[in-house]
């Protein structure tokens, strides 16, 4: 996205301009679709590495950030999975070793996350969890 601004520049720069005026304010245009384009990248950059999932032996707690300064909290129980689900989307997917994971649980939402690397593993740890804590939950007498 920041060559067509500096391939604008060079352009203008080549090109008898009777105005003074186009040159910098073709500079600043540039600078302020640059200064647009990192704030943008940024805000990706926060939107994928804040975007967490922590497994615990008893929950999964789900932390989804939303922009800059909205983020959402989800946590359930290990004991109400019910289904855990792996989506590799192609060839490049399945060569790279990376999909998305989705678990249903026994509420109404489901849980997923995309682009995670090794999800088989990741699917099989959580089933693990899920069936250990099912299996201390019945041997504590909690049903």
């Amino acid at each position: 996205m920041l060559i067509f601004p500096v391939a604008g520049l060079i352009y203008l720069s080549g090109v008898d301009l009777r105005y003074d005026f186009v040159m910098p304010l073709a500079v600043y245009a540039a600078a302020l679709f640059g200064f647009l384009l990192a704030i943008l990248a940024f805000i990706g950059w926060v939107d994928y590495w804040l975007y967490i999932w922590i497994i615990t032996e008893e929950r999964i707690i789900d932390i989804e950030q939303v922009g800059l300064y909205r983020h959402e909290l989800s946590e359930f129980g290990l004991d109400k999975v019910q289904d855990v689900t792996v989506e590799v989307p192609g060839f490049l997917a399945t060569f790279l070793r990376y999909g998305k994971l989705i678990i249903h649980t026994a509420g109404e939402r489901s849980f997923e996350v995309t682009d995670l690397p090794n999800p088989h593993a990741v699917k099989d740890l959580i089933l693990k969890c899920a069936r250990e804590c099912r299996e201390r939950n019945h041997a504590n007498g909690i049903v």
